[in-house]
């Protein structure tokens, strides 16, 4: 063998290298990004787990947000409240939205956010809500997302 055949080895031994490197490294992002979105998911639906903690942690608060669902009437403070409530669930849909629609976020978790968006908006005051300050506080993506959902036949929960 020589000098020239060794040179060729040895390229092809350092290319192989440079492939399995780059297979590795590829694996590696792919890792830590599932990692990110797993923990990105994770953190939406733990904040959407610590606002249903709020209204069933408290009687009161539970009331107003009973009571706003089914468009009773309710003074300025309790109405700040509910609003509030909704505002935060309207928050944590919008990105979830955003999560699914980068294919982030799996089917299924998805469809439990709209029965979630079916339940609340199709309550008189979650509607009250929608039509006044949901709709225009986000973007117009969601928001036709949202018309779509509440315009569908789609069975979901009763709240109030």
């Amino acid at each position: 063998m020589n000098w020239d055949a060794l040179g060729a080895v040895g390229e092809m031994i350092g290319a192989v290298a440079v492939v399995i490197t780059l297979l590795y490294v590829a694996r590696q992002i792919h890792q830590v990004n599932a990692q990110t979105q797993a923990s990105a998911r994770f953190s939406l639906i733990k904040e959407l787990g610590e606002l249903n903690l709020l209204i069933a942690g408290d009687k009161s608060v539970a009331s107003v947000f009973r009571r706003g669902l089914s468009g009773e009437q309710l003074d300025d403070d309790e109405r700040l409240q509910f609003f509030t409530i909704l505002g935060q669930f309207l928050n944590i849909s919008s990105v979830l939205f955003d999560l699914h629609d980068d294919g982030l976020l799996p089917q299924n978790q998805w469809l439990m956010m709209r029965k979630d968006i079916i339940s609340i908006f199709s309550e008189p005051g979650g509607r009250t809500f929608w039509d006044e300050v949901g709709r225009v506080g986000v973007h117009s993506k969601f928001s036709d997302a949202v018309e779509e959902i509440l315009a569908s036949d789609e069975a979901s929960y009763k709240i109030a």
